[in-house]
C-alpha cells in the first residue's frame, strides 16, 4: 500500500514537473513510469533476499550452535554448593519421675 502510495506521487510530481517546463510525450511518461517501478521491483527484491538470508542463516546458526552443545554437555548455569549440615543438639537426659509397677507379681 505505501508503495502504492509513493509511486502515484512521484509519478504525479514527475507529471507537474515535467508539464512546466517542456512538451513531454506519452513514451517519455510511460519509460519513467516504468524505470520507477523496475527500481522499486528491485529495492523489494533485494529486501525480500536480505530477509530470505538472514533467516536461513539464523536457523544454521542455531543448529550448529544446539549440535555442539548436545556433544559436549555443557551446562552454563553451575550448580549452587550444597549447604552444610547444622549440628545435633545434645539433649540433657531427664531422670525417670514415673515407676512403672509389674503387671505380673512373682
Amino acid at each position: 500500500m505505501k508503495d502504492q502510495v509513493v509511486f502515484i506521487l512521484s509519478l504525479a510530481v514527475l507529471l507537474l514537473l515535467s508539464s512546466c517546463t517542456k512538451e513531454v510525450s506519452q513514451e517519455e511518461l510511460i519509460k519513467a513510469a516504468v524505470d520507477l517501478k523496475v527500481e522499486q521491483w528491485k529495492l523489494a527484491e533485494r529486501n525480500r533476499c536480505e530477509e530470505k538470508a538472514l533467516t536461513a542463516a539464523e536457523a544454521y546458526v542455531d543448529s550448529l550452535l544446539v549440535t555442539i552443545s548436545l556433544d559436549t554437555k555443557l551446562d552454563t548455569i553451575p550448580k549452587p554448593v550444597k549447604p552444610g549440615k547444622p549440628e545435633k543438639p545434645v539433649f540433657k537426659p531427664r531422670p525417670d519421675s514415673i515407676t512403672v509397677k509389674p503387671i505380673l507379681e512373682d
